[in-house]
């Protein structure tokens, strides 16, 4: 899964808890899932982050 699929994922994820389907007996689940979501999104963008940290270095090495 991409990064932007991910994230429109979570959008939608979201978008559920200001929608009219809301109802407090999924919520905790649905958040719950979200969160999970939110740190694989999280962790996704600290590897790219990184990639682009020894790219860089290797680009101003040479």
């Amino acid at each position: 899964m991409t990064i932007e699929q991910m994230m429109a994922e979570l959008n939608e994820r979201i978008a559920w808890f200001q929608g009219d389907d809301f109802n407090l007996d999924e919520a905790k689940q649905r958040f719950i899932e979200a969160r999970e979501l939110s740190k694989k999104i999280t962790a996704t963008l600290e590897d790219m982050r990184h990639d682009i940290e020894v790219l860089s270095e290797d680009f101003n090495a040479d």
